[in-house]
């Protein structure tokens, strides 16, 4: 069975470890309740997906920390990804 998932974000790679985490603003009201709660320091784990990766269903899991907010816009550090389609974000551990 194919599902197919409509990303609500994207992730861009900055410098030093750090990235982006772009909540597009169509979808900035299913996360908004979550979203205020996300603060420094604050664990998240993010769904993502490589488009141009090899085995096109496979999505990835990863635990991250929020640097910095500004709203949509999310700094997390620990996520190596580049272009990634963000699939959801959730509180980590």
């Amino acid at each position: 069975m194919n599902l197919k998932i409509e990303p609500i974000g994207i992730i861009k790679n900055k410098a030093a470890g750090l990235s982006d985490v772009l909540i597009y603003s169509d979808f900035e009201h299913i996360l908004g309740n979550v979203m205020e709660k996300f603060e420094k320091g604050t664990k998240v784990l993010i769904v993502h997906k490589n488009m141009e990766s090899l085995g096109g269903h496979q999505v990835q899991v990863t635990s991250t920390e929020i640097i910095n907010r500004k709203g949509n816009l999310l700094t997390v550090r620990g996520i190596e990804a580049d272009n990634d389609s963000v699939i959801d974000v959730r509180f980590g551990n």
